[in-house]
């Protein structure tokens, strides 16, 4: 089979780490074209280890740890937008859209992963990439040479297939602590996690081959992640956890029809696309 073309499109470096870092190394050694598209560096994250970044070269720092995680995963450099953490709702939406635009006629995936409408826990950020990534995706394939190139040559495409990254009931009560349902802290106030029942999951991806990559790849993103966290301390327990093993999606765009079972491929039935 041809190589194809996969596209993630997050907000900030690690999004690509805990839920699709797997997913993303199985695919580039399996052949196959993998780019990653962040719209941000990460400004405004925390910084668990005070020695490894200060607030002004936080940047930076983040930029080289997603560097570091794409080439443990096989895949392409990063793409970044160069907006600023935390500020995407606020920035031009239509210049956003319009980057992607571009890069997805330039790369021409035939499958695009991205956030859904919950973005994971509601961050607003992760919010305004899934708008940006369907309305691009939509845009992309439309005749009309949306944004206007800098040539004379427009060539539309058509995304055969878009995911949304998802996690599992199950995983979600997992990460539990106490009483509480599982949340992320933000400005003081707990964001809950959203989860999916399993019958909204489409698609289930083994990643157990690639445990190691996806470990190393979260790894990179120490200032995220610090030095005392699980992944450092007990490695190997983690990459026996079935969450860590498996990653889960929802198929929310298909030119190429929809499973009649739970997926455990992305490129499924792309032999159908009327471009091949």
């Amino acid at each position: 089979m041809n190589p194809r073309t996969l596209m993630a499109i997050f907000a900030h470096p690690d999004d690509e780490a805990f839920g699709t870092g797997g997913t993303l190394a199985k695919y580039a050694a399996e052949g196959n074209h993998v780019y990653l598209v962040t719209a941000t560096r990460g400004e405004a994250g925390e910084i668990a280890e005070p020695d490894l970044a200060t607030a002004a070269n936080l940047p930076y720092v983040r930029e080289q740890e997603l560097s570091c995680a794409c080439q443990v995963y096989g895949i392409n450099p990063p793409f970044f937008l160069d907006y600023m953490d935390g500020q995407l709702p606020n920035v031009h939406q239509g210049q956003a859209v319009g980057k992607l635009v571009r890069i997805i006629r330039d790369l021409r995936p035939e499958v695009v992963i991205t956030f859904g409408l919950d973005g994971i826990y509601g961050h607003y950020d992760h919010i305004a990439i899934h708008r940006w990534a369907t309305i691009a995706v939509d845009l992309a394939a439309a005749p009309d040479c949306f944004p206007d190139h800098l040539t004379d040559v427009c060539q539309p495409h058509q995304v055969s297939k878009v995911y949304f990254r998802a996690l599992p009931e199950e995983q979600v009560a997992a990460m539990s602590e106490g009483d509480g349902p599982a949340a992320v802290m933000m400005d003081g106030v707990p964001f809950y996690f959203a989860s999916r029942r399993a019958d909204e999951i489409t698609t289930i991806i083994d990643v157990s081959d690639y445990a190691e990559a996806k470990l190393q790849g979260i790894r990179c993103h120490a200032t995220q992640v610090g030095r005392t966290s699980p992944f450092d301390e007990t490695p190997d327990e983690v990459k026996q956890q079935p969450w860590f093993q498996s990653e889960h999606f929802v198929l929310a765009h298909s030119t190429v029809g929809w499973p009649e079972d739970v997926e455990t491929d992305l490129l499924a039935r792309l032999e159908l696309s009327a471009e091949d």
